[in-house]
């Protein structure tokens, strides 16, 4: 029997699919080794850490090669442990991006993982195979391969304590890489509730300082040729059968000629096939006039992105990161609105960045909003090993503060053979720094979470955008909720409350003491059962959600309250703003519930002011006034399929319906409304 290598990138399962992909990055690497190394071995890939488990105490690999990411590194390090326990002579390889740049740091990070018997950088295929080819060269002898070949390519490992690391360098072509679907590689996977993924380009010309792909190594953009691209496509859509999602892990798609014929092969499967439905990928920075023209052709199944992370140009120049032109910004905005106001456009924004401030966070917030991105995707600085900004230099530039938490949902307890063992993932995040206090980071997440709440999902565009017909700015809204906590009801005020002590409890002062708190089975055991370590941002909007009548009414006391203070509330405005508030309760609470249909009477025409685009003066609010009008509230048939096939989804996730309520574009799922037959 020939000796077999299993790969893995694996997920944690304890509490659901924590990454619901395909193994894309594993696969790639394992159809170059199979090209490569020819019949020497047999393969075989996995996601699910049980099922590799079982399967190494079935048949022991000769080989064990896990990928390591932030969400999954003591996942994979702990069943590598415990399999090396089993078989001595078990030779581990990991790849994959959580590895750091700097020697002195990838010496550190070998010796803490000393079970790692190779480290394989960058693209793992070419460094992966090449080390195959030198272990069989040496009968499966490692420490003689170690003592005698010198530094490898793209590889790192240790002899006699000292770090041996060889030059790197990355496949030209990458159509040598034999595609991991059309082999059949990835066709288990598709028996599982996992969103496909495919690559189309590798490297960004764009050098963030805290990004992975910023380094110079990855500054040069290749591409997988269309044709094969278009067969993959053609494959996939052929075999799902549990997503309407399609991915792709392109980092700058839109910017570039080939990127339009893709996007016409995919409208073209969406209109033959149905599917898919929705398109995630990361937008280009650059060329706004091509990305538009890839958003059109499809149609808004693409929540297309600008990400910004700061508005502030200090902020910018300290991560070296130079946004997308004001102008060409508001180009692509413009075009999202002139398309459908109902598509989610979306950027992002990471708090507490070297030289960020309390102010300039809530000023890239407005910036934001000004511009009319109707979704904000706010994040942490997360120090990631392997960037510049997890250097050394940057932190003792900008006197960063960072603590260690859990990785939301990547925690659990596994069994693997006749041992259970507890996992939890941990990362470093920027809690402060020389120019934002730790309470000023706390304030401006509550203000995080106000946004998510209130005015991601098109919550209460509505209301924003009478508001702003009547000369109230969306982010002033906003801040006055912030600033007024008065407002709020009890369950409201208690779920903030929540928030603020989620967000300041699971943080540690080191990654020692994160792991020594979280190497108890009981410990782990609470954050399976959400009463540690939750992803506080998610569970609390959908906590505020979940008590949607309570928010609703808040918003609309702050926005009557503002109007107010201004000498703009009238009675007939009021009566106006109240019957607003029950239609956006009709349409968007418990948007779930598909098959329930609502009937509401109304004095005022909202179909009418719907057309408008709800771009009305509420001084001139009785021009929409009615003779009481019936309205129905319903689900149509597509929207009954996303919802249905969203909640399948997501249902395996760690946080279940909070992860549809987040990640979903919930504005497709918001019940649509006509006029009733019922007499009034």
């Amino acid at each position: 029997m020939k000796p077999i290598i299993y790969f893995a990138d694996l997920t944690h399962t304890a509490s659901g699919y924590n990454a619901p992909t395909f193994p894309i990055g594993s696969a790639y690497v394992l159809a170059y080794a199979k090209k490569t190394l020819g019949g020497d071995f047999d393969y075989r890939l996995f996601k699910f850490p049980e099922q590799l488990a079982s399967a190494i105490m079935e048949r022991p690999p000769a080989i064990l090669a896990l990928s390591n990411f932030s969400w999954n590194c003591e996942l994979a390090y702990k069943i590598n442990c415990w399999a090396k326990e089993q078989y001595p002579y078990l030779i581990s390889i990991f790849g994959g991006l959580n590895f750091p740049i700097v020697a002195e740091e990838k010496l550190e990070f070998l010796k803490q993982y000393s079970a790692i018997d190779f480290y394989i950088e960058i693209e793992g295929e070419y460094g992966f195979s090449n080390l195959v080819q030198k272990i069989l060269e040496y009968d499966l002898d490692i420490d003689k391969l170690k003592a005698q070949s010198g530094p490898l390519s793209n590889c790192s490992y240790l002899l006699n304590g000292q770090l041996v690391s060889g030059p790197t360098e990355r496949i030209q072509k990458l159509d040598e890489i034999p595609s991991p679907y059309l082999t059949g590689i990835l066709d288990e996977f598709f028996e599982y509730p996992l969103d496909p993924i495919i690559q189309t380009t590798r490297g960004c010309p764009f050098s963030c300082a805290f990004c992975i792909d910023g380094r110079e190594i990855s500054n040069k953009v290749k591409r997988f040729d269309s044709n094969r691209v278009r067969e993959e496509l053609n494959y996939i859509s052929d075999k799902v059968k549990y997503t309407d999602k399609l991915k792709l892990a392109d980092l700058n798609f839109g910017m570039y000629a080939e990127d339009e014929t893709t996007s016409k092969y995919i409208a073209e499967l969406q209109e033959r096939k149905g599917w898919p439905i929705f398109v995630e990928m990361a937008a280009g920075k650059n060329n706004p006039d091509r990305i538009i023209k890839v958003a059109k052709h499809l149609k808004g199944s693409w929540p297309m992105t600008s990400s910004i992370q700061s508005s502030d140009p200090d902020v910018l120049r300290n991560i070296k990161r130079s946004n997308i032109s004001v102008d060409a910004y508001k180009e692509l905005v413009d075009f999202n609105v002139e398309m459908d106001k109902d598509i989610m456009s979306y950027t992002e924004i990471i708090l507490a960045l070297p030289g960020d401030t309390k102010e300039k966070h809530l000023e890239s917030l407005r910036y934001a909003i000004t511009n009319n991105f109707n979704t904000i995707r706010m994040f942490q600085a997360i120090l990631l090993p392997g960037t510049e900004m997890e250097t050394s230099t940057t932190r003792d530039t900008f006197q960063l503060q960072t603590r260690f938490r859990t990785i939301p949902g990547s925690i659990g307890i596994y069994k693997f053979g006749d041992t259970s063992i507890p996992v939890a993932e941990i990362e470093e995040i920027i809690v402060g720094g020389k120019d934002m206090s730790f309470d000023d980071y706390i304030s401006c997440r509550v203000m995080n979470l106000l946004v998510e709440t209130f005015f991601n999902n098109a919550m209460f565009t509505e209301l924003f955008l009478v508001m702003r017909a009547s000369g109230v700015d969306t982010f002033d809204i906003l801040v006055y909720l912030h600033e007024h906590t008065e407002l709020y009801t009890p369950e409201t005020k208690d779920i903030i409350d929540r928030f603020v002590l989620m967000t300041k409890g699971d943080l540690y002062d080191s990654r020692k003491a994160a792991e020594d708190f979280l190497n108890e089975t009981d410990i782990v055991q609470k954050h399976l059962d959400n009463e540690l370590g939750i992803n506080e941002l998610l569970v609390c909007k959908t906590d505020l959600y979940l008590i949607f009548d309570d928010i609703n009414n808040l918003i609309f006391n702050a926005a009557k309250n503002i109007l107010s203070v201004n000498n703009k509330l009238s009675l007939m405005s009021e009566k106006f703003l109240d019957q607003l508030c029950r239609f956006i309760r009709c349409r968007k609470k418990e948007f779930y519930k598909y098959e329930d249909e609502i009937e509401m009477t109304f004095d005022f025409d909202f179909k009418e002011i719907d057309i408008n685009g709800y771009n009305v003066d509420l001084d001139n609010i009785c021009d929409f006034k009615c003779q009481k009008k019936s309205l129905r509230f319903y689900h149509i048939p597509f929207q009954q399929k996303i919802i249905k096939n969203m909640i399948n989804v997501n249902i395996n996730t760690p946080v279940g319906m909070g992860r549809v309520i987040h990640k979903s574009d919930l504005a497709k799922m918001y019940r649509y409304f006509d006029y009733s037959t019922v007499p009034v």
